[in-house]
């Protein structure tokens, strides 16, 4: 029973992993797949340790060259968690991304070991060997224990990649929306495919297949048959799919990897016999050559998909070693697993700021080595580029072996992979499976066990199923943990659908209740308050209701507070904590101090983001606190030069000042520099007029116009330059406008109605 337990769910896994989404949650992609690994592995762990416990007495566990080197990974990435500046985003994965957790990455090394435990070779057993197996594992019924070959396990994940190839050639040819059934909206999207939230992601992936597939088709022994029309079928429809998305990383994925695999099989001549095969990945490599000099191929091929910005390399490995050169611990262990979020916000360089989606708070790194550098430091990087070149060497002393040339073809894709790309959770799975797989078809080295008896010792059966017995009981807990944090983001998904907004908050609310250590879901919460409290305040006077707006606030600050204390290193906590003072400060006695604090402590977590300095600058100004108000403005523009906001808050300040001529002369420089800008003109125009110079007033204000037909701002402005003018009849129309996009102003039609009464000259 517990065999078939085990079967059944390693096969599950290994075909629905790439295929399986959810469309119930808000992130549909990564917190899916997360889950059914979690779930899957842990069965088959379970079965696997009571297999042993209750039926076989033995403990045994093969033993190969890699063991060790997987444990101090994985207990490098433990203590890694222990001293993580974010342990919520180092046990469960950043929200959103939910892939570079301790759980994630403690799932994935148990399924290595599970296939390591569970798999032979493939090569055909005699009745000799067969009975070696089972005098080796003391099966009482006297069947191997061994439920896998590589062949078996790679049989269901190459079959669930054809269904991914097929459902992304749906997406992107529009036959979804075709079909004449309710499908969900995600799946309408030409970008819609079971690997990823992008066709970037999809396309690394299936350079990465491609690279198997090779490796299967040479390995074959000029065996013939449906599998290897299969495997060029796929092969074939892969390399169609790559020419339409044509993202450069996989390129150099496939690129990189074959030239390597070429150089291999020179050097040990496995293909001396028939050297022709070689000409399949040459002409993958002269096509990979090609169309990586090829920017744009739409013209060709007619097809335009939207694209994934991936960060930067020289960003991604500057913010990696800005965050291991931190300090003595970040050197050894990093930021902790999972903390990219926090790394690239303290250690992003300033040309971030030159690019046009500064404004992005990336998740992850441009490339996975970098992350690893970065979340778990010297330590990380060096234990696992030691578990990779331990696998490397050893598969170089059974180079003969065509066994193992697939998997040694596909891990060398996998870490290429890595180099110019972020990991997401099937690379992630693919890598841990294609490792246990390769060392697997190693052979030799799997051979060895280590055994534990106790059927002589009952008390060691009793303590051994004790500790079973807790361990299920631990995992099952987790199961309901897990399931209440899965509602929960069903509730914040649905609430970023809801219709109306009081029902939005009544989700959110459930969503915090349901998974209260989730700062992501509180400090939208705190943000969603905020906006009903704007709303209620821009209301009139005489119709505003002081109790909802005192709960509001009350409500609001007491979110973002929770979310600091479950997050105290989070920019966005404290970002919207500054925000919620910001907009309270005029409701509430010292709320512009604490607003300062609160953007300061943003701006130690973020220090090149010149939204922060101009928040903090503008609360300086509230105080009338002018030198600081200008020295903060003067940091956002070191850090961005051509952030507008700054570059008029600065002159503003000149303003509140008196000076004039120094606030016009600040804004002028800014028109010149920014013409197209029109809040710049406005507060020029804005400027002249309170100087007296009406007429250049004007000027400002039209041009702000014709850039901008519905400027309500230049409008309202030019009604009154004109009425300051004596030009009633402009002025009129000006207001009007005025009216029509701001139905009920009252003060506009005062402004009208004294037009109007006026009488013409």
């Amino acid at each position: 029973m517990f065999g078939r337990i085990i079967k059944s769910s390693l096969y599950l896994l290994v075909f629905l992993l790439p295929l399986f989404l959810l469309p119930f949650s808000f992130e549909v992609y990564e917190f899916s797949k997360q889950y059914l690994i979690f779930f899957l592995v842990s069965i088959s762990l379970l079965a696997w340790l009571a297999k042993m416990v209750f039926i076989d007495k033995e403990i045994r566990i093969r033993r190969t060259p890699l063991d060790v080197l997987v444990f101090v990974f994985l207990l490098v990435a433990v203590i890694s968690v222990i001293f993580s500046v974010d342990k919520g985003s180092s046990l469960f994965g950043f929200y959103g991304r939910f892939s570079n957790g301790l759980i994630s990455l403690l799932s994935l090394g148990t399924l290595y070991f599970l296939i390591v435990n569970n798999t032979s070779s493939i090569r055909k057993s005699t009745s000799a060997e067969v009975s070696e197996d089972r005098q080796e594992t003391g099966d009482s019924e006297g069947t191997p224990s061994l439920l896998f070959t590589p062949e078996s396990l790679l049989k269901p994940f190459l079959l669930s990649v054809s269904f991914v190839i097929l459902i992304a050639y749906f997406s992107i040819f529009g036959i979804w929306g075709k079909i004449p059934t309710t499908l969900p909206q995600l799946m309408l999207q030409r970008t819609f495919n079971t690997i990823s939230g992008s066709l970037e992601g999809l396309a690394v992936f299936l350079s990465i297949i491609t690279v198997l597939l090779v490796g299967r088709i040479l390995s074959r022994d000029n065996k013939k048959g449906p599998g290897l029309v299969f495997y060029y079928l796929t092969l074939a429809a892969s390399l169609i799919l790559l020419l339409i998305i044509n993202f450069n990383p996989a390129w150099i994925i496939l690129l990189v990897s074959l030239i390597l695999f070429l150089i291999f099989a020179f050097a040990s001549r496995i293909f001396r016999e028939n050297v022709n095969r070689l000409l399949i990945p040459i002409f993958l490599i002269i096509i990979a050559t090609t169309f990586l000099f090829l920017d744009d191929i739409s013209q060709f091929t007619g097809i335009r998909l939207p694209k994934e910005q991936v960060l930067e390399q020289g960003i991604s490995w500057g913010t990696a070693f800005g965050s291991a050169t931190e300090s003595l611990k970040n050197a050894f262990l990093g930021s902790g697993l999972g903390t990219w979020h926090y790394d690239f916000s303290k250690f992003k360089s300033g040309e971030f700021n030159t690019k046009p989606w500064w404004q992005i708070r990336f998740d992850r790194s441009g490339s996975h080595f970098s992350e690893i550098f970065a979340t778990t430091g010297f330590l990380g990087i060096l234990s696992y580029s030691g578990l990779i070149l331990m696998f490397f060497l050893v598969s170089w002393v059974f180079r003969k072996n065509l066994m193992v040339l697939p998997y040694m073809m596909t891990l060398i894709a996998l870490l290429v992979g890595q180099f110019v790309y972020y990991q997401n959770t099937v690379l992630a799975f693919s890598f841990w499976f294609i490792l246990g797989l390769g060392v697997i078809s190693l052979q030799h080295p799997t051979r060895s066990l280590k055994r534990i008896s106790f059927k002589d010792f009952p008390e060691m059966s009793l303590v051994f199923s004790t500790l079973l017995i807790l361990f299920s009981l631990t995992v099952f807990v987790g199961y309901y943990f897990l399931a209440r944090d899965y509602l929960a983001d069903v509730s914040y998904a649905n609430a970023q659908r809801a219709p109306l907004l009081e029902e939005r908050v009544a989700l959110l609310e459930k969503a915090a209740i349901l998974n209260p250590k989730s700062s992501t879901y509180k400090i939208v919460l705190a943000r969603v308050y905020l906006f009903q409290l704007t709303e209620e305040a821009a209301k009139p006077q005489a119709e505003q209701d002081a109790v909802k707006i005192r709960d509001l606030m009350a409500q609001a600050i007491d979110q973002s507070t929770k979310a600091i204390e479950i997050s105290p290193n989070s920019v966005a906590a404290w970002e919207t904590q500054g925000m919620i003072y910001r907009d309270i400060q005029f409701f509430v006695q010292g709320a512009t101090e604490w607003g300062i604090k609160s953007f300061e402590e943003a701006i130690k977590l973020e220090s090149k983001n010149p939204i922060l300095y101009t928040e903090l600058g503008k609360l300086y100004l509230n105080l009338e606190d002018f030198e600081r108000a200008k020295s903060s403005f003067v940091k956002a523009k070191e850090v961005k030069p051509d952030y507008i906001d700054a570059l008029i808050q600065e002159a503003l300040v000149y303003e509140r000042e008196g000076d004039l001529d120094t606030a016009i002369s600040k804004i002028e420089e800014s028109v010149i520099a920014y013409p197209l800008n029109t809040e710049t003109k406005f507060h020029l125009g804005r400027l002249y007029f309170n100087s007296g110079r009406v007429d250049e007033a004007i000027l400002q204000f039209e041009n702000i116009v014709r850039l901008n037909l519905n400027h309500s701002n230049a409008l309202y402005s030019l009604g009154i330059a004109y009425t300051d003018k004596g030009n009633k009849e402009k002025a009129i129309s000006a207001f009007e406008k005025v009216l029509e996009l701001n139905p009920g102003n009252q003060d506009v039609i005062n402004k009208l109605e004294e037009l109007r009464k006026e009488p013409t000259e």
